[in-house]
């Protein structure tokens, strides 16, 4: 792009700071402004960073000066200001998951297309040079026929009331905060949706889950489990096992490092090192589909998918939905 896009970001939290934190080692990016419901908020976070505060956030949608729009707030919010970016006439990166549900994503990318407007899920993941490397690796038949998947993503923080994550009407719960990468993932390995789901939950007192397990069954070949969680300890591991090797992640969702690839009993660790972070990666991929340099990373029909199967995992660990 011979011009830099010109960046606003909806919501002042922790995913916010980390995408404005790292959007000036981008290429293609900088950001014009921050909007908060709080103006001294926004005025807060654009003095550890750069831009404009806006007090509200339909003020940013007003801005001239913006011509995309990272929304970073609580997923039961994802569609409302989704929607309303794309007809003030500016691109949209959403924080994942997409939407509450597929029937929200779905009017999503119907307003996307009747606006001409960009609508990107925000998996930073699968903007790293190590994703896509593993994904072909796999594909390739590096390790022969892909048989069992285990992947998982936990994180332990005490709950907090003023969480969204910890609201139902927000859709929150392990399964969509951090579960949604072990599905995406899976599918974006198998190159297809799963045949078969099933799901176990823990519902916290707050009414959200806040640790998960689940199955996925692609055709007759490819199992998957995996487990995800808001208040457990773990580690952050994937495991793919195949007919002629196996291939171990420790830090995958981060893309830290490369990948382990196993076969006859010799192991090599196999990588593509990233250049600066996972934000200003994914600054740079949004950019390049703004442009129509490249198709977008995580595409519409990537997106719906993985809301369906949430949707279903959600209905068989009798998790609410949004």
């Amino acid at each position: 792009m011979s011009e830099r896009l010109r960046w606003g970001i909806l919501g002042t939290g922790m995913i916010a700071r980390k995408f404005a934190g790292e959007l000036p080692e981008s290429g293609t990016g900088v950001l014009a402004a921050t909007a908060s419901r709080a103006l001294d908020k926004a005025e807060e976070f654009v003095r550890d960073f750069e831009g404009r505060a806006h007090g509200s956030y339909d003020e940013l949608l007003e801005d001239v000066d913006v011509d995309a729009v990272y929304i970073s707030l609580p997923n039961g919010m994802h569609k409302e200001w989704s929607i309303k970016t794309m007809e003030a006439g500016k691109h949209v990166l959403c924080e994942k998951p997409l939407a509450g549900n597929a029937k929200d994503a779905e009017e999503m990318f119907t307003i996307s297309e009747k606006t001409g407007k960009i609508l990107i899920e925000a998996f930073m993941y699968r903007a790293a040079p190590g994703t896509e490397e593993l994904i072909r690796a796999v594909r390739s038949g590096v390790i022969g026929e892909p048989r069992l998947i285990r992947t998982n993503f936990t994180f332990c923080r005490e709950a907090n009331p003023k969480d969204a994550r910890y609201h139902p009407e927000q859709s929150g719960g392990s399964l969509m905060d951090v579960g949604c990468y072990c599905v995406n993932f899976a599918r974006a390995l198998a190159g297809r949706e799963p045949t078969d789901m099933e799901a176990m939950a823990h519902l916290h007192p707050m009414g959200v889950d806040d640790y998960a397990a689940g199955v996925l069954r692609f055709g007759d070949g490819l199992l998957v489990t995996f487990t995800c969680g808001m208040t457990v300890e773990s580690d952050a591991s994937t495991h793919i096992a195949g007919t002629d090797g196996r291939i171990d992640v420790d830090a995958f969702w981060f893309n830290e490092s490369g990948f382990r690839l196993t076969k006859v009993g010799q192991s090599e660790v196999v990588g593509t090192e990233r250049d600066r972070g996972l934000y200003a990666l994914e600054a740079d991929a949004f950019a390049a589909a703004v442009a129509g340099e490249a198709e977008p990373w995580i595409s519409k029909e990537d997106s719906l998918g993985n809301m369906r199967a949430l949707d279903e995992l959600r209905r068989k660990a009798g998790v609410p939905l949004g």
